[in-house]
């Protein structure tokens, strides 16, 4: 049982790096994403799939951004 709480700790201790990480990268896959599906742009399929592929990642690592800190400030 104790190993549990250990692993319990780890978890809160590394929560705040991991969100940091997932929100900016976040952030870049949006922009990225963003600009890949320009209106210049739109014309190729190859570039407007990227794109889409970025924008749903965004909102991946978003949602993973989320639920961390739930789980590490309001669960634990």
């Amino acid at each position: 049982m104790s190993l549990f709480w250990r692993i319990i700790e780890f978890l809160k201790e590394t929560a705040p790096i991991f969100i940091v990480f997932n929100i900016s990268v976040a952030i870049v896959l949006l922009i990225l994403g963003l600009v890949l599906i320009a209106k210049k742009n739109r014309e190729q399929k190859t570039k407007k799939f990227i794109g889409i592929g970025c924008l749903s990642v965004s909102l991946l690592s978003f949602l993973g951004a989320l639920s961390n800190a739930f789980a590490s400030f309001v669960v634990f």
